[in-house]
């Protein structure tokens, strides 16, 4: 007799791993003066609504990586903030 078919649909992670992958790029470019406001300030923004959208399939239970979601949405929040600080350090120096 063979088992069962598992009709379960695949767990949608695109999302949660999207926002790791940005937020470690934002995160990376976030410390490099002139290169943050053009590649951080996108790819922070990005990884934060990927988190978003990540944590909210978690919450439905179509996706499981809620760790992935989390991290990558803080660390694209956290470079936007170093991008913001990068910017005030650099144009107010002088």
């Amino acid at each position: 007799m063979a088992p069962a078919p598992d009709n379960t649909p695949p767990a949608r992670n695109g999302a949660g791993l999207t926002a790791l992958l940005l937020g470690i790029f934002a995160f990376a470019f976030a410390f490099i003066p002139f290169a943050s406001e053009i590649l951080t300030a996108p790819a922070g923004l990005a990884a934060m609504a990927a988190g978003f959208i990540g944590w909210d399939r978690v919450d439905r239970g179509i996706a499981t990586n809620r760790a992935d979601a989390l991290i990558g949405g803080v660390l694209g929040a956290v470079a936007l903030m170093m991008t913001l600080l990068v910017y005030a350090a650099t144009s107010w120096a002088g």
